[in-house]
């Protein structure tokens, strides 16, 4: 990829809600907790991980911005995805309409399977959208238990749209990193141990 190792800020993900603006190369342990960068500088790569989570790659091809956010189920019940862009806006001065977004291979809706405990949490964080029974909908009966399955990817992209993100802007892989587990890894297939892989942007 011709990227210099000694760019790379990688940060110490635990599924927050935290963005923080990067102005020069960081290590990691200066990044503890922090799920989504930014910068507006040159000769800094961003990268996140991951094994099923989303990993949402950022570019304002105007003000030369770019972002890069993880968010797992956890981040976008916080909407950190929405955050980046907020800050994107306020920061930067990005205009929306000119942000480019791209979503990287996740755990889609056919394999992210719930409890009624995190189904009812999306319910009523998201009950401001009439759009639930898009990105909600009834699974099987395992042990005596009725599943739900959510499509976070959407909901992220109803996020986005409200913000202000153009339709055509939002680039989806359209990739389950379940249903392609040869081709990416899985958290859910790989068990305690699994591997992540990494999303990386550079002006």
């Amino acid at each position: 990829m011709q990227i210099d190792e000694k760019t790379l800020v990688k940060p110490i993900q635990t599924h927050s809600a935290i963005v923080k603006c990067i102005d020069k190369v960081e290590t990691s342990d200066k990044l503890q907790d922090v799920d989504g960068l930014i910068t507006d500088k040159k000769d800094i790569a961003l990268t996140t991980k991951n094994a099923d989570c989303i990993l949402f790659l950022f570019f304002d091809p105007i003000k030369k911005v770019i972002a890069n956010v993880h968010s797992g189920w956890k981040g976008t019940f916080q909407k950190i995805a929405e955050k980046a862009v907020i800050k994107m806006i306020n920061y930067y001065g990005c205009n929306p309409k000119d942000i480019v977004c791209c979503i990287c291979p996740s755990i889609r809706k056919c394999h992210f399977e719930v409890d009624e405990d995190v189904k009812d949490l999306c319910c009523e964080i998201f009950s401001f959208t009439k759009k639930i029974n898009e990105f909600i909908e009834i699974g099987e009966i395992k042990n005596g238990k009725l599943k739900y399955m959510i499509d976070t990817v959407l909901i992220n992209k109803i996020l986005l749209l409200d913000l202000g993100l153009k339709e055509h802007n939002i680039i989806d892989s359209e990739i389950c990193s379940v249903c392609n587990q040869n081709n990416f890894h899985s958290a859910r297939i790989e068990g305690e141990n699994f591997k992540r892989a990494t999303a990386i942007i550079s002006l």
